[in-house]
């Protein structure tokens, strides 16, 4: 299937926007280009307004900063398109390259043509051909996410896409990482790739990601709350199943969670106790 152009208006006006650490709505083309700098291992969220019935994993996202700059100033690509009962997204994964080149020499939208301001819209034919020409002259492919990934680029599109809902949405796992300091709240693990939003009520739409419905986990200790294999007590110690006894995770049992100083970040105790029955349930 073919890669589809789409052009993505950032502006005062524009309902669509990107969830940056601060909680900023609206920003700056070098703001963007500095959150997507620090965010190149993860995948970012935007709130699509429409398209979202036509956009596929794999289609281009060329950033357009509208008024005063009237350009084109990033590119990414989707990797996913998910409905969160309140708005639909579109999982993205920033070409880093492409990005830090179009900040430099940005696309003037009086080459394209096409205007957007208040939604994403499907380029029309002369602005896919204008972006088309971009990259071949830029000497840049887009990744291919129906092809064997032999590039190193779709490699890691098939990566971040398999993660991108373990990892959480992008502005509940930001709030966790900030709330827990980045680091793991049972191991102290700080290698942000692998901590991850785990719900401890299991994500039933946005209202889920309350902070107090979460915990900052490392990725196998994510995987082994979800399965009920190790909880939390109300001292705040972790309680490991005997279904792991023997292994290394049993080493961890009765060790005191390092948890968010504020208590409105705190996990809700009555969540806790309720995942932590279930364990109980089935260890028996």
């Amino acid at each position: 299937m073919p890669v589809i152009h789409w052009i993505y208006p950032t502006n005062e006006k524009s309902n669509y926007y990107l969830d940056t650490r601060n909680g900023d709505t609206e920003v700056s083309p070098q703001q963007l280009l500095d959150d997507i700098r620090q965010s190149r291992n993860e995948v970012d969220r935007w709130v699509l307004g429409t398209g979202f019935r036509q956009m596929r994993p794999g289609d281009a996202i060329w950033v357009y900063a509208s008024t005063p700059y009237q350009y084109v100033c990033a590119l990414a690509q989707t990797v996913d398109i998910d409905f969160d009962g309140d708005f639909w997204h579109a999982s993205l994964v920033w070409n880093i390259d492409a990005t830090e080149r179009l900040m430099q020499n940005p696309i003037p939208r009086s080459l394209f043509g096409q205007i957007a301001q208040r939604a994403a819209v499907r380029a029309n034919q002369h602005a896919a051909e204008v972006l088309d020409d971009w990259l071949t002259t830029q000497r840049l492919m887009l990744s291919d996410l129906d092809s064997e990934p032999s590039p190193e680029e779709d490699t890691r599109l098939r990566t971040l896409r398999t993660i991108v809902q373990r990892q959480g949405q992008h502005t509940f796992r930001q709030g966790l990482l900030g709330a827990y300091g980045g680091q793991c709240a049972v191991t102290g693990e700080r290698a942000v790739e692998v901590l991850e939003a785990a719900h401890i009520d299991g994500y039933r739409g946005a209202h889920s990601n309350q902070l107090t419905n979460g915990l900052l986990l490392r990725a196998d200790l994510h995987t082994l709350f979800d399965l009920h294999l190790i909880g939390v007590d109300p001292e705040g110690r972790l309680v490991v199943s005997e279904r792991l006894a023997g292994s290394s995770y049993a080493k961890l049992r009765g060790k005191r969670l390092s948890l968010p100083s504020r208590a409105q970040h705190q996990p809700s105790k009555r969540r806790l106790a309720a995942h932590l029955n279930q364990l109980t349930k089935l260890a028996r």
